[in-house]
């Protein structure tokens, strides 16, 4: 398999530790567009706190760096896709207008022999007036509502109760349950311009998105409400010409609502190991184990009937009277001004990633 062009690098030392790179040369030329310098992630972070424990079910194995950055690890199957598809994502992202979270860094942790990709945060921080993580499907969830977060509490095979009635349930599972519920109908409002220009990206970047084979991806919605005193032309994250602009509209009370929109783990391709589970989850309804075409044309016509167009005066036209832009120049293109973005609350490492990433 291609290694991508692994190579070493003494100017970018992630957490001041020695690395690895892969196809940098690609990811080189997305940083310079976005002003992110190769030095971006060497410090404001800590390798050993931040990755001392494992991913498992147990919670995703992630670093924040300052506002702005991600660190997130790799599955071997994960860094196996990242290599496969970079040199398309980057001619795709380059062509048009993407919702697709953008990406600046993919590597190897030396010592440790363990993958990670760095990515911007395309949602900035809380509190969130609704965090949403949307698949079209069953798996829809509330991340966060009202400036608080909402745990996951699973049906587990083993949480006998969980099975006999909601009567077994916690208050923690009715809250949880209650959130996916609104989820699966929840209503994005925009303009009617904003609208059509998120459905032209959406219906482009699902596209590509089966091309490659990739599926099980989500759509993560931040909603926030800021006074005029918070907000900025970037949604009150600071200056952003590029890449996942907010929705912005004005509330009821006056206040700016700002919707952020990105799409994010697109790493997760239709294997072997996929069709498995497709079988073993046979009585499963509307679930995300399903083919990349199938899950891109679901992923599509969910959103167009999950989107609310609203009046046009009640859209505010300082951040993004259209929608979504370019989140990288044409090849050779790196003089443009600009800035990145990120993601979040990424899917769990298999219990015995450890193992697998020291052989």
């Amino acid at each position: 398999m291609d290694d991508g062009g692994n190579v070493a690098s003494s100017a970018i030392q992630p957490g001041g530790r020695h690395a690895n790179l892969y196809n940098d040369q690609i990811f080189r030329e997305l940083r310079a567009y976005a002003q992110v310098p190769d030095d971006f992630v060497n410090s404001g972070w800590n390798f050993e706190n931040d990755f001392a424990g494992g991913g498992g079910k147990g919670g995703t194995l992630m670093a924040r760096v300052g506002d702005a950055y991600i660190v997130k690890e790799l599955s071997p199957g994960d860094h196996k896709a990242l290599l496969q598809i970079t040199s398309s994502y980057a001619q795709h992202i380059r062509a048009g207008d993407t919702l697709l979270c953008p990406m600046y860094l993919h590597y190897q942790d030396t010592a440790s022999k363990r993958f990670f990709f760095v990515m911007r945060n395309s949602i900035g921080g809380g509190p969130f007036k609704a965090l949403y993580d949307l698949k079209g499907c069953a798996d829809d969830k509330l991340l966060a509502k009202d400036g608080e977060r909402i745990p996951a509490v699973h049906k587990r095979i083993w949480n006998v109760g969980m099975w006999c009635g909601t009567s077994g349930w916690t208050p923690a599972r009715h809250r949880y349950y209650a959130g996916k519920v609104e989820a699966r109908s929840a209503q994005i409002a925009m303009t009617k311009e904003q609208r059509d220009s998120f459905l032209q990206a959406l219906q482009r970047d699902t596209s590509w998105l089966a091309s490659q084979q990739i599926m099980d991806y989500s759509l993560l919605v931040a909603i926030k409400e800021e006074t005029k005193a918070t907000a900025t032309a970037s949604g009150g994250l600071g200056p952003s010409k590029l890449g996942l602009r907010p929705f912005v509209r004005k509330g009821p009370q006056g206040e700016e609502i700002s919707v952020f929109i990105s799409i994010i783990d697109f790493l997760q391709l239709w294997t072997n190991g996929k069709r498995v589970a497709r079988v073993i989850k046979v009585m499963e309804q509307n679930k995300a184990t399903v083919p990349p075409k199938f899950y891109a044309e679901r992923f599509a016509k969910h959103f167009a009937v999950h989107t609310l167009a609203v009046k046009a005066e009640e859209a505010l036209p300082s951040v993004s009277t259209k929608g979504p832009a370019p989140v990288a120049p044409p090849a050779g293109d790196v003089d443009v001004e600009g800035v990145p973005e990120e993601r979040a609350y990424s899917r769990p490492l298999p219990t015995d990633y450890r193992n697998n990433t020291q052989s």
